[in-house]
């Protein structure tokens, strides 16, 4: 959970969608001359993924943007489902990436070829792990700071690029010494990797499109939270989701039958303060039921 300034969320989620564009945009250029120059599958493999990425990381932008807008007429409970839309969409293009590669890898154990300047090819993928390592890091610092299903999906997918820059980077070594069928059999393997992690993404998508709770700590926190209210009887029907940053809590509370409405009113409104401090961004409806 975290409770930092909405503007806050904002800025750190457009520095991380910026930085992840630039970063894939340089790539992409970097890894197509590394493949011009050594004919290394795992280098187009490699080169492919960071097409995908380029495009992913150009729809994540443009979805961040639009999950940050306000509620409006047409959309009265935000924008925020636009991450988990963005999340599935970065799964399908990873899923390709995976596909692309597979069937690459496949193709050059039947027919082996020898990879050709690993030299020059094993600069380039240097230079890719460490701008991707950066990156990363960049990311995680911020979903430290600000939780973001589609920050945490474009960071799922460059982690897989830093293992498969590594797995690359390890096959032009290994090609250097002789062991060319080191680069189709590292790349098979990373295409498995990668299927793994479009499994991870488009599931937590799909969670979140469907509308499912949040995790049972947070949830044990709010209904913990509202029942430490002196006036508060009980909790039921605390019902809960996320659709971008913003929380949705519904819950009822029993309150004595004697009550004025005046004063349930009061102790809703303390509730529903007491849900909001545990989140950045809540949006909370609390009903009172008479004991």
């Amino acid at each position: 959970m975290t409770t930092s300034h909405p503007d806050s969320r904002a800025r750190l989620l457009k520095l991380a969608t910026y930085a992840s564009t630039s970063t894939a945009l340089l790539l992409v250029g970097l890894k197509a001359a590394a493949w011009l120059f050594s004919g290394s599958v795992s280098i187009l493999a490699s080169l492919a993924d960071s097409l995908t990425d380029l495009a992913a990381s150009v729809f994540n932008l443009f979805a961040v943007r639009l999950a940050l807008r306000p509620a409006d007429a047409n959309h009265a409970f935000g924008h925020g489902k636009a991450e988990g839309l963005s999340a599935l969409a970065q799964s399908a293009f990873i899923g390709g990436s995976a596909l692309f590669l597979l069937l690459n890898a496949l193709n050059r154990l039947m027919d082996p070829e020898p990879v050709q300047h690993t030299g020059w090819g094993i600069a380039v993928m240097v230079v890719s792990v460490v701008m991707t390592a950066a990156l990363v890091l960049f990311q995680r610092y911020v979903l430290k700071q600000q939780a973001s299903q589609a920050v945490a999906a474009d960071k799922l997918h460059y982690v897989t690029d830093l293992l498969s820059n590594s797995v690359v980077l390890a096959a032009l070594v290994m090609a250097a010494y002789g062991w060319h069928q080191a680069d189709a059999w590292l790349a098979l393997l990373l295409s498995l990797w990668i299927g793994k992690s479009v499994f991870d993404i488009g599931r937590d998508a799909v969670r979140t499109l469907m509308d499912q709770s949040l995790p049972p700590q947070e949830v044990d926190a709010i209904r913990s939270a509202v029942s430490a209210l002196p006036a508060v009887q009980g909790v039921h029907d605390l019902k809960t989701r996320r659709s971008g940053g913003t929380v949705f809590v519904q819950l009822h509370i029993d309150l004595d039958a004697a009550m004025t409405l005046e004063a349930s009113h009061q102790v809703a409104k303390a509730a529903a303060a007491e849900v909001r401090s545990l989140f950045a961004d809540a949006d909370v409806l609390v009903h009172t039921d008479p004991v």
